[in-house]
C-alpha cells in the first residue's frame, strides 16, 4: 500500500520517545519552536536558553533522520547527574522538549544540534515539514540567522537586527506589534516582493530557512520564521534577544526557574524590561575554559 511505501522511505523522519515519556506522544494542537542550523547558530542558542529557563520544560524524545550527521554529547542542561530538563540523558543530534503535559496547546521545542549532510537540505526540510503536518502541530516558529552583510545599508553591517518571514507571505500581526520587520523578499537574494511565493530558485540561493519555509507552505502548515541578521562570533547576546522575541510574539507568560549563578547579562538599550535567561552549563566552555573578552568576537 501507499502507506507502507511511505513508511519504508529511507528519508522519513522518526520520533523516538524518551524512556520516561509515554510510549505514544501526541503533538496535536501544540506549538513547535524549531531552530535551523544557520549563521552564528543564534536559533540553537536561543532554544538552549528557552529550554534551560522555562519551568516545566522536559525532554520527551528525539528525532532521527538519515541526513542528520552523528552527534552525541553530555546532557547540555544538567549540572548534576539526572537534574535539569534533559533528565540526565546524553544529548543527541535532534531532541524534543515539551513545556507542560500533552492534550493540545503545549509548547514544544526541537533542538537541532547536528548538521545536515551536504546536498540533503531540501529533502531533510521536506521530511521535517511532513512530520510536522502529520503530527498536527498548530503552529511552527522557526528560528534562524543570516550574515549582517545581507543588510541593505552599509551602516547596518556588523550590527544585529531581527526580521520575520511567514510561510503565507503575509506579515504576522504579533511580530508587527513587536516591531519585528516583515521581510519583503521571499528568498535570499532580494528582488522578490512580499506577495510572491517562496520559489525553488529562492530555495537554492539561500539555505536555510527558505527550504524549510517552502516545505511548510507546501504542507499548509502555519509557520513564522524569526531571523537575526548578525555577525558570527559570540552570539549569546543575540540569542537572548531572540529568546525575548519568541516569548513576546507567542505571549508565553513564561515562568522562569529559580535564580541561578549563571545568567545572561541584561543589556537593554531602550529601557524596557528583559527576561534574565538561565545559561545552560554546556555554555561554560563554549570559548574555552578561561574567560575571554567578548569584544574580540564583535
Amino acid at each position: 500500500s501507499r502507506w507502507r511505501e511511505r513508511e519504508r522511505r529511507p528519508e522519513a523522519m522518526e520520533f523516538h520517545p524518551a524512556l520516561d515519556a509515554p510510549h505514544t506522544v501526541s503533538f496535536e494542537g501544540d506549538t513547535l519552536i524549531l531552530p535551523v542550523v544557520s549563521h552564528g547558530n543564534v536559533g540553537q542558542l536561543a532554544t538552549d536558553l528557552l529550554v534551560a529557563s522555562v519551568t516545566g520544560a522536559r525532554r520527551i524524545g528525539c528525532l532521527d533522520h538519515p541526513a542528520l550527521l552523528p552527534c552525541v554529547g553530555r546532557d547540555a542542561f544538567a549540572r548534576d547527574e539526572g537534574d535539569g530538563p534533559g533528565g540526565g540523558h546524553i544529548a543527541l543530534g535532534m531532541e524534543v522538549y515539551r513545556v507542560g503535559g500533552g492534550g493540545g496547546g503545549a509548547l514544544c521545542l526541537a533542538q537541532q544540534r547536528a548538521e545536515v549532510a551536504l546536498g540533503s537540505q531540501r529533502s531533510f526540510a521536506a521530511d521535517v515539514a511532513e512530520w510536522i503536518a502529520e503530527r498536527g502541530f498548530a503552529e511552527v516558529v522557526v528560528l534562524a540567522s543570516a550574515p549582517s552583510t545581507e543588510a541593505k545599508a552599509p551602516g547596518e553591517i556588523g550590527g544585529t537586527s531581527f526580521q520575520h518571514v511567514t510561510a503565507s507571505d503575509v506579515p504576522d500581526d504579533r511580530c508587527v506589534a513587536a516591531r519585528i520587520t516583515h521581510r519583503k523578499t521571499s528568498g535570499g537574494g532580494g528582488g522578490a516582493t512580499a506577495d510572491q511565493k517562496i520559489t525553488r530558485e529562492d530555495d537554492d540561493r539561500a539555505l536555510p530557512p527558505w527550504s524549510l519555509m517552502r516545505a511548510l507552505r507546501a504542507k499548509n502548515v502555519t509557520a513564522v520564521a524569526l531571523i537575526a541578521t548578525c555577525s558570527e562570533g559570540d552570539n549569546t547576546e543575540d540569542a537572548a534577544t531572540m529568546a525575548d522575541a519568541v516569548a513576546g510574539v507567542l505571549g508565553l507568560g513564561l515562568e522562569i526557574r529559580a535564580a541561578s549563578d549563571e545568567k545572561v547579562d541584561e543589556k537593554v538599550s531602550d529601557g524596557s524590561s528583559r527576561i534574565r535567561w538561565t545559561i545552560p552549563p554546556s555554555w561554560k566552555a563554549a570559548y574555552g575554559q578561561q574567560p575571554m573578552a567578548s569584544e574580540i568576537f564583535a
